[in-house]
């Protein structure tokens, strides 16, 4: 399998069941994808796109591993720091990602390729470009469907509530030792209360 991020997931999340002639073609192509629609059940092909877009963005500006821990589907979420971006026009996104202080660090390090010791305008900037490079792969794929969406840029919180009437992913990565969350709503508003 040569998706470096969803490899693991898929495997524990199938163990016990067998995989398809389909699914191991999947699996052999390493089309991500075609892995996250045969394998992730995101809730909509907003929710698809959004996922394929975080995971190939990672995939292309992260040196290291990174793997796919776990999905929830969310109607509140508290975080330690949340940086975020929302995109708004024809339908409503809204990117997050979440860590305490170290795990952020360290993804801001990763992101960067250099050692961000403290949370400063470096580690701040490395954040949100990687927000960006996120949401910008997001818009231009929305775009291709003729759906029309704005950019506002991205900022952080400390101590913060994402809630949704509608609910919204949380998925939750494995850095090396350490934990960060994205959160993902697509076509969906979502309150952020500090």
């Amino acid at each position: 399998m040569e998706d470096r991020i969803l490899g693991k997931y898929i495997a524990k999340n199938h163990s016990g069941k067998k995989f398809s002639d389909r699914e191991l073609q999947i699996i052999r192509q390493g089309d991500t994808d075609k892995m996250v629609e045969t394998f992730l059940n995101m809730e909509n092909n907003y929710y698809n796109t959004q996922m394929q877009c975080m995971l190939k963005s990672l995939s292309c500006v992260m040196p290291g591993d990174i793997e796919l821990e776990n999905i929830n589907y969310e109607r509140a979420f508290k975080g330690d720091f949340i940086g975020c971006q929302i995109m708004d026009g024809d339908i409503d996104v809204f990117l997050g990602v979440s860590g305490n202080n170290v795990e952020l660090l360290k993804l801001a390090s990763a992101f960067a390729q250099e050692d961000i010791s403290e949370f400063d305008e470096d580690a701040y900037d490395a954040l949100c470009e990687l927000i960006n490079v996120i949401n910008g792969a997001y818009a231009i794929k929305l775009g291709d469907e003729d759906i029309d969406v704005t950019l506002h840029p991205p900022v952080f919180y400390r101590k913060a509530e994402v809630t949704a009437d509608d609910g919204f992913y949380v998925v939750t990565f494995v850095h090396g030792n350490d934990l960060f969350r994205v959160i993902m709503a697509a076509d969906n508003k979502v309150k952020l209360s500090a």
